[in-house]
Formats: C-alpha cells, sequence, structure tokens
C-alpha cells in the first residue's frame, strides 16, 4: 500500500540507522526501494547486512549503472514502486516506528491525495521540531512557489498517480522545490498531521556553502528555481504573481550576490531581466538589494 524510496549514496555511517526505523515500522504493507546511486563507500554491504535481520521486511535494491545525483535516484525509485502512496526517507535520516501506519491512516481517512507531517531537524548538541504552513491548499501551493515554507519531499505522503508526468530535475540541489511544487500543484487535497515523525540530520551547511564547491551547488539552486519559475510562467501565466516576483528576487539576489551570471545561458537571462522588468518594476522598489539587481542586470547585462 505504501512504497518508501530511499537514495543510498555515501552514508556508510548513518544507513544502518535509517534502515532500522523503516524495518521496524508498525504498519506491514509496506515496500522499501532503495536506489544504489554508485555509491563508493560501504553503504550497500551495510544494508545487506541489517536486511538479513528482517527477512520479512519486502526489500528492493536497485543498482543504477552510473551515478545520477539525488533527484534522478527518486525518478528510478518512483518507477519501481508499486504502492498506492509514496513516501521518500534520506538515507542519513530516520523516522519513527509509527510514522507510516499514522499518515497512511490519515490520508485513508481525509481522502486527501498529500499528508505531511512536522520533522525534527538534528544536530550534533540539539533538536529543532519544524511544522509546515497549515493554509488551504491554494495558499499553501503560493507559499511553496513564494519559497516562504519549506518545501521537502520527505515530510509528506503522496498518492502515487501526483508522480504521472512529474518532471524531476538533473541538478541536486533545491531539487525538492522542483519535485514539491509539482506535487503541490496536482494535489486536489492536503491534509497536515502535528506529529514530528521525521528526523533531518543537519549537517554544517554554512561548511559546505564556504567549500571550494560553493559555486557549483548555488549555481544548481538557481537552476532549479528557474526551472519551476519557467514552468509556472508558462503553464499559469495568470496566476501567482507574488510568487513570481519571489523567484525572481530570489535568482536575481543569487546572480548579483554570487556572480553567478556565467551560470545561465543567454535566453535564461533574458528571460529573468523581462520579468524583472514586468514583476519588479522600479516603483515598488521596497530594500536595496531589488535596486542593485535591477541595475545590474539591466545596465551590465543589456537587456
Amino acid at each position: 500500500m505504501v512504497s518508501v524510496i530511499v537514495p543510498v549514496y555515501g552514508v556508510e555511517h548513518y544507513i544502518e540507522r535509517c534502515a532500522r526505523s523503516l524495518f521496524t515500522q508498525t504498519f506491514k504493507g509496506v515496500e522499501f526501494i532503495f536506489v544504489n546511486d554508485c555509491t563508493k563507500d560501504g553503504s550497500i554491504n551495510v544494508l545487506s547486512n541489517v536486511r538479513k535481520e528482517y527477512p520479512e521486511a519486502d526489500v528492493k535494491v536497485i543498482d543504477l549503472e552510473h551515478n545520477m545525483g539525488l533527484p534522478q535516484a527518486r525518478r528510478a525509485g518512483v518507477g519501481q514502486a508499486t504502492g498506492d502512496y509514496i513516501l521518500h526517507v534520506d538515507s542519513d535520516d530516520w523516522i519513527d516506528p509509527d510514522m507510516v501506519e499514522r499518515l497512511y491512516q490519515r490520508a485513508v481517512e481525509s481522502g486527501a491525495d498529500m499528508v505531511c507531517c512536522d520533522w525534527v531537524e538534528e544536530y550534533a548538541d540539539h533538536s529543532e521540531r519544524f511544522s509546515h504552513l497549515e493554509v488551504s491548499r491554494d495558499d499553501y501551493y503560493d507559499a511553496i512557489l513564494a519559497l516562504e515554507t519549506d518545501a521537502y519531499v520527505w515530510s509528506r505522503l503522496c498518492r502515487r498517480s501526483l508522480y504521472d508526468g512529474l518532471e524531476f530535475p538533473t541538478c541536486n540541489m533545491f531539487e525538492d522545490f522542483v519535485i514539491t511544487s509539482q506535487l503541490v500543484a496536482k494535489a486536489r487535497d492536503i491534509v497536515f498531521v502535528h506529529a514530528p515523525f521525521y528526523h533531518y540530520l543537519r549537517n554544517n551547511a554554512d561548511s559546505i556553502r564556504s567549500s571550494a564547491n560553493a559555486k557549483r551547488i548555488l549555481s544548481q539552486e538557481l537552476q532549479n528555481i528557474y526551472n519551476v519559475y519557467q514552468r509556472v510562467t508558462t503553464r499559469e501565466p495568470n496566476h501567482h504573481q507574488r510568487a513570481v516576483g519571489r523567484m525572481l528576487f530570489a535568482m536575481g539576489y543569487h546572480m548579483v550576490r554570487h556572480n553567478l551570471y556565467d551560470c545561465l545561458t543567454e535566453d535564461q537571462r533574458r528571460d529573468i531581466s523581462q520579468g524583472i522588468r514586468t514583476h519588479l518594476p522600479d516603483k515598488s522598489l521596497a530594500f536595496s538589494m531589488t535596486k542593485q539587481i535591477i541595475l545590474w542586470i539591466r545596465n551590465m547585462v543589456g537587456f
């Protein structure tokens, strides 16, 4: 009844905890799909050893031919899923024993296409609990698009049919924003369970962004925001004007603050520039960064 999809790459020290939290779920109608994204460490060996302790668990392991990245690994898992509902779990995280049962029961009782739960961000020395913004489905979609609420894909149980025709990005960073915005757009009803079932292992984001890969990471974020911006403005041109403005600001901020101009094609730069002129007119500027974005793009890019 539920397919749990777990991409695996470089999690040798974490996957045992993740797998045990899955195999001890109180809900029994679950298939667990682990997608081996050509991990270079011993993650799959650790998983194999844990599986031996739970012979009753319905487990599939998909071995990709080459490393494809997180969103494409999720896509491969979805392609093999047979459940009525899909839940994503990252292989360095873990979930409470009754997560699947509680979310599935809520989905059946409500008839909703999507059931969201609270989560806990786990740091080395403390934990923090977070909740989704609980508003109407339309307002929630707007908040997702406007980058005003978290779009994590792993904090929600979704009806399998929502994934039909879904486009998975190829860039890894901010990939949940691309996937979740499409799922929310297709969902008729969304309900919320205020219980922190999911435990998200928080690494030091500052150290990642200050590394030699920082520009690559930020450019991937920019590309994925642009993908959603293009989809919304092309397919829903008369809606979400405020959200479109927020996406344009985010992209402009990335381009100016992190010097990511060369990470976009000329057509993409032109599209963003024209969007900024339309959605962020000078008379509505509220703070200096927006002015810098517009001046930089208009004067330096020349579009």
